[in-house]
């Protein structure tokens, strides 16, 4: 039986090294961390005792980000809307992966009146945002958080992190790392979302 222990081990190797590499630190470029320490450090590097400001079910944190321009956008004007949060960075290679799956589940739902993505830059600035969405060719609105104050308001760890928010202003749906903008039940999920009434 000890024989087959290196075996089980190497088997689990590659879902641990995905875990392991599933979001980018919060503390910039180049470092990687893993999942579940959302509740132990926020983007500001303030230990949160095993806090989290973003509890499924309860409000989201009200945030204020800016648009290229510089227009202030706070979370609170969008209500009666369902509004997917996605905290990103261009020096995130697993937001590089994400992105172009978000851009095409985005170029669905933008025709949904009630729908709206507010894509949250970390770490970075609007002009490397706005050099790599258009190598890209991806069409997806992109905000600046000055002060990283909406990253701590949601106690970010790393990037990409993602929120649903729904039309009364609740938070439903978080997810530490990359999501699968491609799985038909996530399309399913912000589709019930956007039938509820406010």
């Amino acid at each position: 039986m000890r024989e087959a222990a290196p075996g089980v081990l190497l088997a689990l190797l590659p879902a641990f090294l995905l875990l392991f590499l599933s979001s980018c630190k919060a503390g910039g470029p180049g470092q990687a961390s893993a999942p579940g320490r959302q509740e132990q450090t926020r983007a500001n590097g303030q230990k949160t005792s095993g806090y989290s400001p973003t509890t499924v079910g309860a409000p989201a944190p009200q945030i204020t980000v800016y648009d290229p321009a510089g227009h202030p956008l706070k979370l609170s004007d969008l209500r009666g809307n369902v509004v997917i949060i996605n905290f990103w960075a261009t020096w995130c290679s697993t937001c590089a992966m994400e992105k172009p799956l978000l851009n095409r589940f985005y170029s669905v739902f933008r025709k949904y009146p009630h729908f709206r993505l507010i894509t949250v830059l970390y770490n970075d600035s609007a002009d490397n945002a706005r050099a790599y969405l258009a190598k890209h060719s991806y069409h997806l609105p992109f905000y600046t958080d000055p002060g990283d104050r909406a990253a701590a308001a949601y106690g970010l760890t790393g990037v990409p992190e993602n929120y649903v928010v729904d039309k009364r202003g609740i938070l439903r749906g978080k997810a530490i790392g990359p999501v699968s903008w491609d799985d038909p039940g996530v399309s399913a999920f912000i589709k019930k979302l956007l039938k509820e009434k406010e």
